[in-house]
């Protein structure tokens, strides 16, 4: 990261240098940061005005309690014999802290990848239809060819026909009833 500011600033000259450490300053020490209505990000030392969305704030200071000029502060304060209680955060008992970019780009991508294994089950549920749609209606037709009686040759493993008997018509009938009723229903 640092590379790339040295390249600039040795093509930019001084005023280049100057600007690119005022604003590398800028963002670092700011502890604020937003994005504003037009989807661009804000750094500040000062709270986002009101009109912010909690959504938008992608990063806030952490609350600590403010530092106490009492004598009685200060010696508590140096004092090791009681522990202290860590003070309450404001934010955490008001609303819940909005999510930040990390968690809300890990959200999108399993969402989006939930929907496209939903979309893949419903595709191959659909494919699996359609094909069992097809070898049904192939059986039937098999099976009419079957019922009507009419002379079928079946080809040899070697390339010869032969007309099938009556046991060979009676267990192919057999075998697209099973298809029938399997695929059919």
């Amino acid at each position: 990261m640092e590379d790339w500011k040295l390249r600039i600033a040795l093509h930019a000259g001084r005023a280049g240098v100057l600007i690119l450490l005022c604003g590398a300053s800028t963002i670092a020490s700011a502890q604020w940061a937003w994005r504003d209505e037009h989807g661009r990000p804000v750094y500040s030392d000062q709270p986002p005005p009101s009109t912010v969305k909690p959504t938008e704030i992608l990063r806030q200071p952490e609350l600590t309690p403010p530092p106490s000029d009492s004598p009685d502060a200060a010696a508590q304060s140096s004092s090791n014999l009681a522990p202290t209680q860590p003070a309450p955060s404001r934010t955490a008992s008001t609303a819940p802290r909005p999510p930040t970019m990390a968690e809300r780009e890990q959200d999108l991508r399993k969402r989006m990848k939930e929907r496209g294994e939903a979309e893949k089950k419903l595709a191959d549920a659909e494919a699996n239809a359609a094909r069992k749609a097809e070898d049904c209606e192939r059986a039937r037709g098999y099976m009419k060819t079957l019922d009507e009686g009419m002379r079928l040759v079946r080809t040899n493993p070697d390339g010869s026909q032969e007309l099938l008997d009556d046991g060979q018509r009676a267990a192919e009938a057999q075998r697209a009833r099973d298809i029938i009723q399997s695929r059919c229903n």
